[in-house]
């Protein structure tokens, strides 16, 4: 999660790819069970966290999530925890000692995954990448961002949203017009996302309906419920609410952000975060979602596709 100037951000990702975490993002495959590991992080209590998600998997498993230290000798595993899930996200903490940390992750069914070792400071909170369905990420703005990508801008994984958007309650928040996709204000997160992808020699984002359904359905759940995270109250990843919105996708990502008051605030302080920069400059994303609620946050949700 990053937080700065009153915002959180919280990001996290899904590939078609291998299992390798990147920047407190993991990858896994539509369509079969994968895990995923988070990089560890000082959260804002000063505690060191570290999440594993599990996605895609049809049977339950003991999905253990261990803090492994990075240096050399035997029993290097500085905390460790562990539940039966079928897909769900695990977090384990302890308190923070400086030093550097990675995580690994297991379900017992042959599936494991490392994230990339990094250094710690206790009195630095760091932001993180969170995993996203198989990784995920987070983003709440308050304070100057700070990461909690799922890949936690965050995530650093609320009641469940519906599937469809909800009916709009504030000025905002219903699309312009009948045929185009999203409100002005998401609609401008969409072009400047684009200007940035521009800048790195990515294709432009298309704004879909469907994923736009789920981001404007999550922020609108984030703010009736007064959460911030990747996993709904009921469970559900992003990766889930994109694929009950009827998006079909072969990889996937999201990124999550509170408190940032324009597009212009929110973009920048998403790209101000490696984990969430990586996702809007992931040149392999084809579409995007944008939805926006101002109510209690702002609440911005980022989703990103391709099929």
């Amino acid at each position: 999660m990053n937080r700065a100037l009153g915002a959180v951000l919280c990001l996290g990702s899904l590939a078609a790819v291998g299992m390798a975490a990147g920047p407190a993002q993991a990858e896994a495959q539509h369509g079969s069970c994968r895990v995923a590991a988070a990089k560890p992080h000082v959260d804002l209590d000063g505690k060191i966290r570290a999440a594993g998600s599990r996605a895609g998997c049809t049977d339950a498993a003991r999905f253990r999530v261990r803090i492994v230290n990075s240096r050399p000798g035997p029993d290097r595993v500085v905390k460790s925890g562990s539940k039966v899930v079928r897909n769900a996200r695990v977090v384990v903490a302890l308190p923070c000692v400086d030093g550097a940390y990675y995580s690994v992750v297991t379900d017992y069914r042959g599936h494991v995954s490392r994230s990339k070792p990094v250094r710690l400071d206790c009195d630095v909170p760091t932001p993180i990448t969170s995993p996203t369905s198989s990784p995920r990420p987070s983003a709440a703005p308050t304070a100057p961002p700070t990461a909690v990508p799922s890949a936690s801008p965050s995530a650093k994984p609320s009641a469940k949203p519906s599937a469809g958007v909800p009916a709009p309650t504030t000025p905002g928040t219903a699309p312009t017009n009948g045929s185009e996709v999203g409100t002005a204000i998401e609609n401008e997160v969409v072009r400047l996302t684009n200007v940035e992808r521009a800048k790195a020699g990515c294709a432009p984002l298309k704004h879909d309906a469907r994923l736009r359904a789920a981001a404007y359905a999550h922020s609108a759940d984030m703010s009736a419920k007064n959460y911030f995270d990747h996993t709904s109250k009921d469970g559900r990843s992003f990766a889930d609410r994109i694929t009950a919105a009827g998006y079909r996708w072969r990889a996937a990502a999201e990124n999550i952000a509170k408190g940032y008051s324009t597009a212009q605030a929110v973009v920048q302080g998403w790209m101000n975060s490696p984990g969430h920069r990586q996702n809007i400059l992931n040149c392999s994303y084809t579409d995007i979602g944008v939805g926006y609620v101002a109510a209690g946050g702002p609440y911005w949700t980022q989703d990103f596709g391709r099929q």
